[in-house]
């Protein structure tokens, strides 16, 4: 039984509680049962109790039944409750007629029954209420934790909840887009739950958020992974959840944590496993990564393989976005800024890459290699690792750019900015192939001086001269622009 109303007290009760002729009782749930024979007892009622009285107090006068009526109706009583026998043997029609006037319903109490029959069928609803509550409320914690073990846990409490709260249930991730989804019939409400929970920024681990949605009230609690914030769960109900109801979603939003850790953890192994076979092929050993990868349910190094390195805010942002680009991608992440992928032969558009970095790191900056036999991986990677470090921010240099175009660019940029002392100081180092005193005497400049002009040029060339490669591109850009001959 559902906490009583009137209706259900009246229905209990039978012919020890029934209302006045022509009046309809209410669904309105009871409160409490209040005895008063006060003309004013509004200072004694908070909303929603069944007052009981005798009339002894009743004024003759209909105007003052009218006002006694009318301060019963602003204290939101649920109905006004008239034991008959003592004072009144029917009820007075100013009383009938100021009720039916004001809108209070009126019942009745026969002579033969006392107050005591009414107050004891209500708290025993009551108990019993709290009673079916409380075992409703074991069931759902049990139905959930059922939900858990099953072989996709994240989508069965969703279901579970949705069921229970008869409304929905939504799964979002860390970013607060829309993951899983019960039942998949909701439509427009998703556009704004992911919008309302972007603007209030549910933040920590123990905040919560609640807010409309539709014709539901949505709550929002945050999947915690230790002190971080893995993803959110949402749950929709035609009313504001109750202390009960709020305890029973925080059980799913523990028990979806808890699948989010699991499931962190076998990427986080998978992650590892992946890692290994790609420095497996740097360090040469590929037919100990591609036994490692077979036996491991990893992507097996291609015979010819790319090479990619990028350098960002984040390293592990980048691997993200690289491992969702291509899944294929073996990540290595070297430090905070700086990864390096192996790549198969069939990887996809490189202009994707670029779309989906700029979308989340607009500053990561790309260097792609040329295929190559999986063998020379090291080699490769330990060059562009170099190069990547001069790349602006933004940028990306692929094969089709070529070293030569990037080394080109560089070049114009340079000229553009560069003094012509640095120029010269460039070009003569270049010349003598990075030797101090026959480049100084060339120019009739003191070493020291060179120096200073050398680093000033390099810093705005912005290219690694240690790199015979870019050494040599370097000097063919600058004699094909007239800068050197």
């Amino acid at each position: 039984m559902a906490v009583p109303t009137v209706a259900s007290l009246c229905s209990e009760l039978g012919h020890h509680l029934v209302p006045v002729a022509g009046v309809e009782v209410s669904r309105t749930e009871v409160t409490a049962v209040h005895i008063s024979e006060l003309l004013e007892p509004e200072a004694y009622l908070t909303g929603g109790e069944l007052l009981l009285t005798t009339g002894l107090a009743l004024p003759a006068e209909p105007a003052e039944v009218m006002a006694y009526v009318s301060r019963v109706r602003e204290a939101r009583a649920s109905a006004l409750v008239l034991g008959l026998g003592p004072i009144h043997a029917t009820p007075p029609e100013p009383l009938v007629d100021a009720c039916r006037q004001v809108g209070v319903p009126l019942l009745v109490v026969p002579a033969a029954t006392p107050f005591l029959t009414v107050s004891r069928a209500y708290w025993t609803a009551r108990t019993r209420s709290a009673e079916e509550k409380l075992n409703d409320i074991v069931a759902a914690h049990r139905t959930l934790v059922e939900a858990a073990v099953a072989p996709d846990p994240a989508a069965a409490v969703l279901k579970k909840l949705a069921r229970w709260l008869d409304g929905w249930a939504v799964l979002l991730d860390a970013t607060g887009s829309v993951d899983l989804v019960h039942p998949l019939a909701l439509g427009e409400e998703l556009g704004v739950l992911e919008a309302e929970v972007a603007r209030l920024d549910v933040a920590g681990v123990h905040s919560s958020a609640s807010f409309p949605v539709g014709n539901h009230v949505a709550a929002v609690f945050p999947l915690a992974a230790g002190d971080r914030v893995v993803g959110y769960l949402a749950a929709g109900s035609r009313r504001q959840l109750d202390a009960a109801q709020r305890r029973v979603v925080l059980t799913a939003a523990a028990l979806l944590s808890l699948d989010a850790v699991r499931r962190q953890q076998v990427e986080s192994a998978r992650g590892a496993t992946r890692r290994c076979v790609a420095i497996l092929v740097d360090l040469g050993l590929v037919d100990a990564a591609r036994r490692l990868a077979a036996e491991s349910d990893c992507p097996v190094p291609t015979r010819e393989v790319a090479v990619l390195v990028g350098r960002a805010r984040d390293s592990e942002v980048l691997v993200e976005a690289a491992e969702q680009w291509c899944p294929a991608a073996l990540g290595v992440a070297v430090d905070r800024t700086t990864a390096w992928f192996l790549l198969p032969d069939h990887h996809g558009p490189l202009d994707d890459l670029r779309r989906r970095l700029d979308t989340v790191d607009p500053t990561a900056a790309l260097m792609l290699s040329d295929l190559m036999a999986a063998a020379s991986v090291g080699a490769a990677r330990a060059r562009l690792q170099r190069e990547v470090v001069c790349l602006e921010q933004g940028r990306s240099a692929f094969p089709q750019q070529g070293i030569a175009r990037f080394v080109a660019r560089a070049v114009d940029e340079f000229l553009a900015a560069a003094s012509p002392e640095h120029c010269a100081a460039l070009v003569a180092y270049l010349r003598h192939r990075g030797q101090w005193e026959p480049a100084s005497i060339a120019l009739g400049l003191h070493r020291n001086t060179l120096r200073y002009r050398v680093a000033r040029a390099t810093e705005l060339l912005r290219l690694d001269l240690d790199d015979p490669d870019l050494a040599a591109q370097t000097w063919l850009a600058l004699r094909a622009r007239g800068a050197a001959d």
